[in-house]
């Protein structure tokens, strides 16, 4: 395969899973050159050795972030102090902190309020036979349930969800500089908003993270600072797209969708085949910390490998059928939020818990749903790192109203 996996150009038209299924086939792991890096890097496209990197963070590290530089220019943009970029024990300690105001008590104390907003989003559409179900529907849900998380004013919502488009958007056309801006003005908020809670505390995510403590140590304000910025970005992404993409998927297999009409207890392994089969995050890299190997492969202490999530969730050494789309599949072992080990996403209950209320509140309420468009001549985010569509229109007869017992 010659594509240049780095170049957010190569997912245009979506991830190129026929490829890298004959890369399983051919062999383990392959090596391609990258203008930002002498040596390359290492792709990983089986499940079994995705797991293995993911999990041995003694041998593979994080620093100075896992992202892949789509250019030869690369810098980190204060990257390398986000969590996702941080190694143990600094990662540890840190996690351990956030985790504290991230529970699933904390989370599952949502629900109320995500199906209000989830029928409120429908609510805006119901009046009409078609929207873009991007930016109409699987836009506002995890933008708004984060702001509400977080303690996010609504009238300074607009605002913030601005910085957060240009601060991590896939837009080819913003430059270093208007992403920086954006950056410092985002950094700037949050710091007013810790002032604020610091002299009257809400039961709110901000409030609880400037409260934990673990081993005697708080959060500095940098550290609430950059999981204010990861936070708003990474926490609307996965749930972005698993709708969009996950909408897109029923739509297209008429036969899982009936079934899944028929029976709606099967959405919590319904959204686990979703996102194995449409993942959100393609991938992450990982720097290799001491001379190793993967596979029979020799990696030099220093050596980029990017470990493809999508490729893995789609090895037929680990899933049956993996093309393919069964609604029951279980066990359902996918890597769509990490492979394990310490980076395994810190959102995954969250992004379960929204999916499960959208999926449901779209089952019931929309009759003679379809898509308005060819998926494929859709056009998808400028991004190397998420597969999802920029826009995607579609239609419907009619909008049933929202449950009566909603308060």
């Amino acid at each position: 395969m010659t594509l240049a996996l780095h170049d957010p150009a190569t997912y245009a038209h979506g991830f190129p899973h026929a490829e890298f299924a004959a890369l399983r086939e051919d062999g383990a792991i392959f090596h391609y050159d990258h203008p930002a890096w002498d040596n390359g890097y290492w792709v990983i496209p089986r499940f079994e050795d995705v797991q293995r990197v993911s999990r041995d963070w003694t041998a593979f590290k994080n620093a100075p972030d896992p992202f892949i530089p789509d250019r030869g220019d690369h810098e980190t943009d204060g990257t390398s102090l986000l969590l996702i970029s941080l190694d143990p024990p600094d990662h540890t300690k840190l996690r351990k902190l956030i985790s504290a105001g991230f529970t699933p008590r904390r989370i599952n104390d949502l629900s109320d309020h995500i199906t209000r907003r989830v029928h409120s989003v429908i609510d805006s559409v119901a009046d009409r036979n078609e929207c873009d179900l991007v930016h109409d529907i699987a836009l506002w849900l995890p933008l708004h349930i984060i702001a509400d998380l977080v303690g996010v004013p609504e009238e300074d919502r607009k605002q913030v969800f601005d910085w957060t488009e240009l601060t991590f958007g896939f837009d080819a056309s913003v430059t270093m500089d208007q992403r920086a801006e954006a950056m410092a003005q985002m950094f700037g908020y949050a710091d007013a908003m810790c002032a604020e809670r610091r002299k009257e505390p809400r039961d709110d995510l901000i409030s609880a993270l400037i409260a934990a403590e673990v081993d005697g140590e708080k959060l500095t304000d940098l550290h609430l600072d950059f999981f204010f910025m990861l936070l708003q970005n990474a926490g609307s992404e996965t749930t972005r797209n698993l709708i969009t993409t996950g909408t897109q998927t029923l739509l297209e297999h008429p036969g899982e969708l009936t079934r899944l009409q028929a029976d709606p207890s099967l959405l919590p392994t319904a959204i686990e085949e979703l996102l194995r089969h449409s993942t959100p995050v393609m991938h992450f890299t990982r720097t290799a910390t001491r001379d190793t190997e993967i596979a029979g492969q020799e990696i030099r202490e220093g050596d980029h490998v990017l470990m493809s999530y999508a490729s893995a969730n789609r090895d037929d050494r680990a899933f049956a059928n993996p093309d393919g789309i069964d609604i029951t599949r279980s066990p359902n072992d996918h890597v769509a939020f990490g492979a394990g080990g310490p980076h395994f996403c810190l959102g995954a209950h969250l992004a379960r818990l929204e999916g499960k209320l959208m999926f449901e509140a779209i089952l019931q309420r929309f009759e003679g749903l379809e898509l308005a468009c060819d998926p494929a001549e859709m056009p998808r985010v400028h991004s190397n790192l998420i597969d999802g569509f920029s826009e995607l229109p579609i239609r419907w007869k009619s909008v049933r109203p929202a449950p009566e017992d909603l308060s």
